[in-house]
């Protein structure tokens, strides 16, 4: 007879605690998987929002001049050192381009208005709005994009200049509407500016295809944004381009300590899922103390003794490691998205099938081997006596 035909013989005598110790192998898998799945698409979810709330990249004339502009502390564009709308479709060619969520392209112009100096942002509505997602504007429905002849006023410039939606303010000679007002950010760039269409202030202040700087959002969670920095610097010469670090390290921050959790719970549910097998092989070689002194009576070798113990704890882990698999990357596909409130959708992952194989195998095998060594090592004429 087989040494595979005795391990089998004996997990189909003991049912109930076979099935004991599968189950165990499945809840741990089955955890760890759904665990893993769902941190991931945590982790995505989180990313994304923050790659897309807001712009991580400044790009601006390598002037020498210092301003400071959402915060930072940048160069200064000058009418002697500029950009131009042509660096649009190059920011667009380079090999990451798929990461490049919204550029937004801004002119900035002082004028006076009603007395007042008051500094003009030109920008791309639709573009500016996608970026600025955390603006509540007063007079603007949601979705709503200003038209050519519409301006939006941040919360000072509303204020010191006395004007609120549908009303008219005159910029340059020329009469616009305002469309909406922003409340307050607590940023200077926002609440004290005038925003109003790019391609109209270039031809108001005479400045045809001019801009004065560039921001845009990187979606980047699978690349770092370094790389994208260093490829628009490439092809962007005469500029300075910038990664706003504070936005990069608390999406980092952020990611990083899902990775954390993740792997305590997971190395706690490894552990526990260890003890329970190593619980369960050991009194189950407790209990078959006169069958073992039997086998090694008639002939068979320690290694023989060793060879079936590990082989029954094989196969349970590995039919254990199966379902759990099937059971807990249902759970993640089914339930996981809803439960962790997260916008990303999981997919099966079939290559998690072997890793969870593997894993259950291995745990099964090292926590079986102190029981397998002490099932080998008992002395046949004491084991004998059992009979």
């Amino acid at each position: 007879m087989r040494l595979t035909d005795i391990a089998l013989q004996n997990l189909r005598r003991r049912k109930m605690r076979s099935a004991l110790l599968v189950l165990s192998v499945i809840i741990g898998v089955a955890s760890i998987i759904f665990l893993y799945t769902t941190t991931q698409a945590m982790k995505v979810d989180v990313a994304n929002k923050l790659d897309q709330f807001g712009s991580n990249i400044l790009i601006l004339p390598d002037t020498g001049e210092a301003m400071t502009f959402g915060g930072i502390t940048v160069e200064a564009p000058t009418q002697i050192n500029q950009l131009d709308m042509s660096l649009i479709p190059l920011m667009k060619t380079i090999k990451n381009k798929e990461t490049l969520a919204t550029i937004a392209p801004k002119l900035l112009v002082d004028t006076k208005i009603k007395g007042q100096e008051i500094l003009l942002l030109g920008v791309n509505f639709p573009q500016e709005l996608h970026l600025k997602k955390w603006w509540k504007l007063d007079g603007l429905a949601k979705n709503q994009i200003p038209t050519a002849n519409e301006v939006i006023l941040g919360s000072d410039a509303a204020r010191s200049l006395g004007l609120s939606p549908k009303q008219t303010i005159t910029i340059k000679g020329q009469d616009f509407k305002v469309a909406g007002v922003i409340q307050p950010t607590g940023s200077t760039e926002n609440d004290q500016a005038v925003f109003i269409d790019l391609a109209v202030l270039q031809k108001l202040s005479n400045r045809p295809n001019a801009i004065s700087l560039i921001e845009a959002a990187a979606f980047c969670y699978t690349c770092p944004i370094d790389e994208v920095t260093k490829q628009l610097t490439a092809i962007l010469p005469g500029t300075k381009i910038t990664a706003l670090r504070s936005t990069l390290e608390s999406r980092n921050d952020t990611i990083n300590r899902f990775n954390l959790f993740a792997r305590i719970v997971s190395l706690i549910l490894f552990l526990a899922s260890s003890l329970v097998i190593t619980m369960t092989m050991k009194s189950s070689v407790e209990e078959r103390t006169r069958e073992i002194g039997i086998l090694r009576a008639i002939g068979f070798r320690k290694r023989h003794i060793i060879q079936i113990v590990l082989t029954e704890a094989g196969i349970l882990s590995v039919l254990g490691g199966l379902l759990g698999y099937l059971l807990g990357m249902g759970a993640a596909v089914s339930f996981g998205s809803v439960l962790v409130k997260a916008q990303v959708q999981i997919p099966w992952q079939s290559n998690l099938l072997v890793y969870a194989l593997s894993a259950s195998f291995l745990i099964g095998l090292l926590a079986s081997l102190h029981p397998a060594w002490k099932a080998a090592k008992l002395d046949p004429t004491e084991s004998l006596r059992y009979i």
